[in-house]
């Protein structure tokens, strides 16, 4: 028969209160402590017990069947385990802890700081992708501590919570994007370190951060794209005119969703064939070529709704008043199954992808495509580049 509990990792002045009674932090220390190695079956069961307390019911055969109704196999498991561990320790009663921090107030402040002070984080958008991660990072160090172990803003548990982000199958995209905003958070502590009163020690765990090394990610092009023709039937068999202006900028000029929910009259100059766009996360608007075609459909559109010609008063005004980017991505859609054009991987980001494609396929330089797309690297533009040469590579190449 295996052994369940392993007595020698409890101690032994707690033995006795197992028999009776147990907060869930306690309960769920023995259950790690009896565990091979350290896993996820501790935080499963933790919520499982919460679970139970809850709705009021012990923790058993029932509560189980009911908890675990719905869940995969994979979380199943971890419970089932729990259950037998429970069954053989007694049973005890299980009551609630007496306080159940989710992030410690220090490292919340520490994280509204450094986000306030962050002069990389310009946009809204950024600083909220950032807040959560960094919760995310010090709820996983709570609730580490509440199992005894420990845990705190250093290479070993930023490791740590890597492998727990991966176990728990979040994309490598999203663990690489929470593990920069760590690393950015360690990185302001250290220049912070006098204001912050670090010791050397801390300093030391702070700059082991920096060697946790990210999950590796194929750089792809995860996004389908528009041949010409199909882009050319899209904007033809569209009859609302916002609709096909909003396509337009999307497919024409390669134009991100959030950036043409943030275009105003004053940002379309159709005399010097120039378009203003203000990008993700930024302050400043770039100038772009405005190519005839999407002039034309602009225009129709600045008529339809009674704005042509500009005039100096219309400037500050929205191009699509309370446009809001899930309503673009709607409009993208539709019009994509209308017209038999959807396919995996096609979605408004794909109008982007197709301006550049076949910007690439007229023979516009490299340089000038990551120009107008406003790409920070030349590395991001030259994706382009391989999705083409994939494309063609069995007819390029002589027999």
């Amino acid at each position: 028969m295996s052994r369940l509990v392993k007595f020698t990792d409890v101690p032994q002045s707690e033995l006795g209160k197992a028999q009776s009674r147990l907060t869930v932090s306690q309960l769920i220390r023995y259950f790690a402590a009896d565990l091979p190695k350290a896993s996820n079956y501790p935080r499963h069961a933790k919520a499982y017990v919460r679970y139970c307390l809850t709705a009021n019911l012990g923790i058993d055969a029932f509560s189980f069947g009911r908890y675990t109704a719905d869940l995969p196999p994979n979380r199943v498991s971890p419970l089932r385990k729990f259950l037998l561990f429970y069954q053989a320790i007694g049973q005890p009663l299980v009551v609630a802890d007496s306080r159940q921090p989710k992030i410690p107030p220090a490292a919340n402040d520490l994280v509204l700081r450094f986000i306030r002070e962050a002069k990389n984080l310009r946009g809204e958008h950024s600083k909220e992708t950032y807040t959560k991660a960094l919760n995310a990072f010090f709820t996983y160090v709570a609730d580490q501590q509440g199992l005894g172990q420990p845990a705190s803003l250093s290479g070993i548990t930023v490791a740590d919570f890597v492998q727990h982000l991966k176990a728990e199958d979040y994309s490598a995209f999203t663990i690489n994007l929470y593990l920069s905003a760590v690393k950015q958070l360690a990185s302001w502590c250290i220049r912070k370190r006098q204001e912050l009163k670090l010791e050397p020690e801390q300093l030391d765990a702070l700059r082991d951060i920096a060697d946790v090394r990210g999950l590796a990610i194929e750089r792809t092009f995860y996004k389908d794209s528009l041949e010409r023709s199909e882009r050319q039937q899209l904007l033809a068999d569209t009859e609302s005119a916002r609709d096909k202006a909003m396509l337009a900028l999307l497919g024409l000029e390669g134009l991100r969703t959030v950036e043409v929910t943030r275009l105003r009259l004053g940002d379309l100059d159709f005399t010097r064939g120039q378009l203003l766009v203000l990008g993700k996360g930024k302050h400043t608007r770039k100038a772009i070529k405005f190519f005839a075609a999407c002039r034309q459909l602009l225009q129709a559109y600045l008529e339809e709704i009674g704005r042509w010609p500009l005039k100096p008063e219309y400037r500050s005004e929205a191009l699509f008043p309370d446009l809001k980017t899930y309503q673009i991505r709607y409009v993208v859609d539709k019009q994509l199954r209308k017209q038999g054009l959807k396919r995996s991987g096609m979605s408004a980001h794909s109008l982007r992808h197709s301006a550049g494609q076949l910007l690439l396929e007229e023979g516009v330089s490299l340089e000038h495509v990551q120009q107008h797309l406003r790409h920070e690297t030349l590395e991001t533009t030259q994706f382009y580049t391989k999705k083409k040469t994939r494309s063609t590579y069995f007819q390029q190449l002589p027999d």
